[in-house]
């Protein structure tokens, strides 16, 4: 997560438009499609499905780390302000 607010105050930062601001979104947006496709995966790393308690407190987790993402887009919005 801290990588993800990391490269929004550096695009935050740079120049509008420029190749660094793009870069810098770009790699956020990346981190982030890949942290959503791992938590949208319901298989542990053996494979096998979660199913029960697992799959209650993985999406517990999922949800947590969620609403610290919202918190830091809205840290960024703020910021842009």
């Amino acid at each position: 997560m801290d990588s993800i607010r990391r490269n929004l105050k550096r695009a935050r930062e740079a120049e509008p438009m420029s190749r660094e601001q793009y870069s810098c979104e770009s790699w956020a947006l990346g981190t982030l499609k890949g942290h959503v496709s791992f938590w949208a995966d319901e298989h542990d790393f053996r494979g096998n499905k979660m199913t029960g308690h697992r799959l209650v407190s993985w999406k517990k987790e999922v949800f947590e780390r969620i609403k610290e993402l919202d918190k830091i887009f809205k840290e960024d919005s703020d910021a842009k302000k």
